[in-house]
């Protein structure tokens, strides 16, 4: 049932509440109703409540846990509270709570706080705080240690509640400043996250619920369960737990365990992520006594750890197979992977040669061709020049005073001579030697060696008289083309001679 709002009066609650807490607590349906009203409809609180002011009596406290008979249900529609339980609402009449007449006196505040909860929390404290202190005066110890028991449950519910793990370290903190450094090494968590703790250790969880107002609390803690050999086999055996009954997460695991009297310890094991209680102890016992319990349970139930253990390690193993299994996959890919990048690379690489040497060649073809055009011109021209040059020759005059005979030397070693007039220019002998067929070249001079005089462009047209060259002169060809052009020549010249054969064939 959720909580009123803050300054609202509270909803009366309802039957399945009640049935609830009777068959938790044991507590008949008027006391229900009252503790839960008190409460402001909060169950941990109503139960934690009636534990702290309505304590079982000494012989229910001390006689070992009956097995729970079957619950008939009641008018109201819940579960009959179990056979301890009825002792306990047996003990205290109809109507009439504990501690008497201080029990009624008490109602009037809940009552206050129960309709209007939000507005007159401070009123309620100062009240109780003077009660307590009248209380102090007149009234017995234990009646007042009941009555302070309500106003802290009740002040609690009106607080934040605290988290289990913030619970867990109040109650160790407590317990270990009460009973000394050598106590039990009990997590400060949840009961929930020490059975994950215990679970991931393959331990059981050992659990002490303790009930600060045991009249055995005292004795057990000290002479039993902070006994050396019981810290030592606990520390060595399982993960320790205590929790105090009085907070909300003590109170819902004892209540699991049905526990019905104190001092509690119980050893549960999570076998497939269940809870099973191999172990529970209640009421008094000796160290010797809970050494051996625990022992016995660890040998008849040990297996099971044991199974969970081999489970575990199956659940590795299979764990760590798959993940070599993928990692070779993934390094089988990998490696594939690389081989299909290598040889893309080289495919690549392959036809990027292929295409620069395609270039290149190309390129080559084309400077050759280029080269093979221009010396196919230059014969073209060198034939040409040499037909024009023949042709525009005068016949050879004939031998006299007059005559020059000039003989010319050609860069292939072949000797040529013709007579020309005295007085015929330079350039006329020019003419003649374009015209022989071993000229092969485009660019030349005509060079005198005894003396050295060579007959270059400003001497062409001087005669032969003035040039030295009559009555007799002889010359060498001095070749000045940047390429030879011989050999195109004599392609150009083989070239016409053929198309020359043909035709007069």
């Amino acid at each position: 049932m959720a909580a009123a709002t803050t300054g609202a009066a509270a909803a009366p609650p309802d039957d399945e509440a009640i049935s609830r807490l009777m068959a938790t607590t044991g507590a008949d349906m008027e006391q229900a109703r009252f503790l839960l009203e008190a409460a402001n409809g909060n169950f941990d609180a109503a139960a934690h409540m009636y534990f702290e002011h309505m304590p079982t009596s000494s012989q229910q406290q001390h006689t070992p846990p009956r097995p729970r008979a079957p619950r008939e249900p009641t008018p109201s529609g819940g579960a009959a509270p179990p056979p301890g339980a009825r002792n306990v609402a047996a003990a205290y009449p109809r109507g009439r709570g504990p501690g008497g007449l201080l029990g009624r006196a008490l109602q009037l505040p809940i009552f206050v706080l129960r309709t209007a909860f939000g507005v007159v929390t401070s009123v309620a404290h100062m009240g109780l705080t003077i009660a307590a202190f009248a209380g102090d005066t007149v009234l017995p110890r234990s009646v007042m240690r009941r009555a302070r028991a309500i106003a802290t449950a009740v002040a609690e519910v009106g607080g934040s509640p605290l988290d289990p793990a913030q619970q867990a370290a109040q109650f160790v903190a407590a317990f270990n400043a009460a009973y000394g450094e050598r106590v039990p090494a009990f997590l400060e968590q949840g009961w929930s996250q020490a059975t994950s703790a215990a679970h991931a250790q393959f331990k059981f969880l050992f659990v002490y619920l303790h009930s600060p107002d045991h009249e055995d609390t005292e004795t057990f803690c000290r002479s039993v369960l902070c006994s050396p050999e019981v810290l030592s086999y606990v520390g060595e055996q399982f993960v320790a737990w205590g929790g105090d009954i009085r907070r909300a997460d003590a109170f819902t695991l004892s209540s699991r365990l049905h526990v019905t009297t104190y001092p509690a310890v119980a050893l549960l094991a999570y076998p497939g992520s269940r809870t099973k209680v191999v172990a529970c102890l209640q009421g008094r016992f000796t160290a010797a006594q809970l050494l051996a319990a625990l022992r016995r349970a660890v040998e008849e139930h040990g297996v099971l750890l044991t199974a969970e253990r081999l489970q575990q390690e199956e659940r590795e193993m299979s764990r760590t197979l798959l993940e070599e299994q993928n990692r070779e996959y993934e390094e089988a890919l990998a490696a594939d992977r690389e081989k299909a990048q290598r040889r893309q690379q080289e495919r690549e690489r392959a036809e990027a040669e292929a295409r620069e040497r395609e270039e290149r060649e190309r390129a080559e073809r084309a400077v050759q061709e280029a080269a093979e055009n221009r010396l196919a011109k230059a014969a073209e021209a060198l034939t040409q020049r040499r037909a024009a040059a023949a042709a525009s020759l005068a016949p050879e005059p004939p031998a006299g005073a007059r005559a020059a005979v000039v003989r010319v030397r050609l860069p292939d070693g072949s000797n040529h001579s013709r007579r020309f007039e005295a007085a015929a220019p330079v350039d006329l002998v020019y003419r003649w030697v374009d015209g022989l067929d071993g000229c092969t070249f485009w660019q030349y001079s005509l060079v005198c060696n005894f003396p050295r005089r060579v007959y270059g462009p400003d001497a062409r047209a001087l005669s032969l008289e003035e040039a030295g060259l009559a009555p007799q002169g002889v010359l060498f060809v001095q070749v000045e083309d940047d390429e030879d052009l011989g050999a195109a020549a004599a392609a150009a010249a083989a070239a016409a001679g053929a198309a020359g054969g043909s035709g007069a064939a």
